[in-house]
């Protein structure tokens, strides 16, 4: 059965909103809450000029896990680079299971200069950041599995290091990408595979091919099929198509290749050149729509991809009304 998940954006909405959203989230059905890890936003305003936001992920988590009952609750995504050690994303982990069990999971990036670049750090190509991301997770697995962890690796090291509170087992990890490289890690380490509205053909044909090649030298996963396989889809519902537009058109910095692989970490500078594309390229890539039939017609189309999970990042104007069109009308055709 395909399950569903809610994206709550610390950068469009404030902390309480999303609390507000979680909570909304569970009573209509959702099976998941993902939530962002920036330190800066992706844009420095809104389309009405107001500021944007800014929440921090770890601050939230306790608030909204307490908040609701049942549904699951983690990052999308953490990048563990040089702001995080992968031992101090662990410690908060086991503290959040403690409290909430079974509940948490962590998502894992290769990140953004948005994260690092403020605080000082550098920003690393490529190739060392994947090596990071898969260190890290490496890491992160040892202290839930092991005590009085030793280790000596490439980025980071552990001298005797324990998790004194927390579960046996780490959480899911869900690796985020759209590469081979990505993908391929997920299949090899990770317990699920995330990617944001990638084409269908790019999918089938790079992407979860590369996730069987991971789960090939796994020593964990036996078969494609342990590893979930979710889709982030950024869409927004409105009763008109200019309400449903409006909110969105921040966001039409994300379109852009450069600011997730150059060195760039001012919203502002991101958002200026993400102003001056047309609306045409954010309707082609986002769901921006006033009828749920769109809804159904995406979810249809990745689920027979082969995605199990279907993540909504709303920007609608009414989140209720969004939540509510996509429990009576989409959820029934996919259970």
């Amino acid at each position: 059965m395909t399950r569903f998940g809610y994206f709550a954006s610390l950068e469009e909405f404030s902390p309480t909103e999303c609390l507000e959203q979680a909570v909304l989230a569970e009573q209509t059905g959702f099976d998941s809450v993902w939530v962002n890890d920036h330190f800066h936003p992706w844009f420095d305003h809104h389309s009405d000029g107001t500021p944007a936001n800014g929440g921090n992920c770890w601050s939230w988590l306790p608030a909204a896990l307490e908040r609701t009952e049942e549904i699951e609750i983690g990052t999308g995504v953490t990048a563990i680079l040089n702001r995080y050690h992968p031992a101090n994303v662990a410690h908060r982990l086991a503290t959040l299971l403690e409290l909430a069990p079974d509940r948490v999971f962590l998502g894992i990036g290769t990140g953004e200069a948005l994260n690092e670049r403020p605080l000082g750090n550098p920003w690393p190509d490529y190739s060392e950041r994947a090596r990071r991301t898969a260190e890290a997770i490496r890491i992160i697995r040892a202290l839930f599995e092991a005590e009085f962890v030793d280790y000596d690796g490439q980025f980071w090291s552990l001298d005797g290091a324990n998790l004194y509170t927390g579960p046996d087992d780490a959480p899911p990890i869900h690796v985020a990408g759209g590469g081979s490289t990505t993908a391929r890690m997920a299949g090899d380490l990770g317990d699920g595979f995330v990617t944001v509205y990638e084409d269908t053909e790019t999918v089938t044909e790079e992407l979860f091919p590369a996730v069987e090649r991971g789960v090939e030298k796994s020593d964990r996963n036996e078969s494609p099929a342990d590893v979930e396989k979710t889709v982030h889809i950024h869409c927004s519902y409105a009763q008109t198509k200019q309400q449903a537009t409006e909110p969105c058109l921040p966001w039409r910095l994300t379109l852009l290749p450069m600011v997730f692989e150059q060195d760039i970490a001012d919203p502002r500078y991101l958002q200026a050149h993400g102003d001056l594309l047309g609306t045409e390229a954010l309707e082609e890539a986002f769901v921006i729509t006033t009828d749920p039939e769109d809804l159904i017609a995406v979810t249809e189309e990745y689920v027979d991809c082969g995605f199990d999970h279907i993540v909504f990042q709303s920007s609608s104007p009414d989140q209720a009304a969004f939540c509510d069109v996509v429990a009576e009308e989409v959820m029934p055709s996919f259970s």
